[in-house]
C-alpha cells in the first residue's frame, strides 16, 4: 500500500488548464497554457488576437466601387520610381489587363511588342504590350507584370482599364456588394 502511495505521489500532476491562442505579429497561431499568466496577461493576449485577426480580415480586403453591374477596384501602379493610383473594371471576360494610354502616361514603361485585340463587340483594337514595375490590387503584389495599353476614344469612362483574368485567376475573391468590398481568399 505504501508502494501504491508513494508511485501515485511521484506521478507527475496533470492539470487541466485553459489554453489560449493568439497571433503574433507574423499572423502566426500560438497557444499557451493560462494557468501561467496572470489575469491582466491573459486580457492582454486576448486583445492582442483580437487585434491581429482585425487587422488580418482587413488586409484580406479591398474596398471597391459598384456602379450598376460594374465592379471598379483601385490598384496602385509603379515603374519602380513612381506610384499610381488607378481604377480598373474587374472583367471575367477579359484574358489580360489592360490599361487605357492617358491613365499611365506619367510611367515609364518598357514596350514589349504590337498586336491586335478583339473586343466583347468583335472589334479589333489596336494593342501594345508593356511591363510595369508592380500592379498592388489589395494584398496582392504583382512583380513586372506584362499588361497591354490602348487607346481608347471614349475618356469620359469611369475606369482606367480592365482586370483581366491574367491576374483574377490567380487570386480566388468573392465580392460582397452590398457593402462594395472583395474578400481576398487563400488561394488553394
Amino acid at each position: 500500500m505504501m508502494l501504491l502511495l508513494a508511485v501515485i505521489l511521484l506521478l507527475p500532476q496533470a492539470g487541466f488548464g485553459e489554453m489560449i491562442r493568439y497571433l503574433d505579429e507574423h499572423g502566426t497561431p500560438v497557444y499557451v497554457d493560462d494557468r501561467d499568466l496572470t489575469p491582466a496577461e491573459r486580457r492582454a493576449l486576448r486583445q492582442k488576437t483580437q487585434a491581429a485577426e482585425q487587422t488580418l480580415r482587413r488586409s484580406r480586403t479591398t474596398s471597391v466601387e459598384i456602379l450598376g453591374n460594374q465592379v471598379l477596384v483601385p490598384v496602385e501602379l509603379s515603374d519602380g520610381n513612381r506610384r499610381i493610383q488607378v481604377r480598373l473594371l474587374l472583367d471575367t471576360g477579359a484574358s489580360q489587363t489592360v490599361f487605357h494610354r492617358h491613365a499611365i502616361t506619367s510611367l515609364s514603361t518598357r514596350q514589349l511588342g504590337r498586336g491586335w485585340s478583339r473586343l466583347a463587340s468583335g472589334q479589333r483594337i489596336a494593342t501594345v504590350q508593356v511591363r510595369l514595375g508592380s500592379l498592388q490590387v489589395g494584398p496582392h503584389a504583382w512583380q513586372n507584370p506584362t499588361v497591354y495599353v490602348i487607346d481608347i476614344e471614349d475618356s469620359d469612362a469611369p475606369f482606367d482599364g480592365l482586370l483581366g483574368m491574367d491576374f483574377l485567376r490567380k487570386h480566388p475573391y468573392r465580392i460582397d456588394f452590398r457593402q462594395q468590398i472583395i474578400h481576398w481568399q487563400a488561394a488553394d
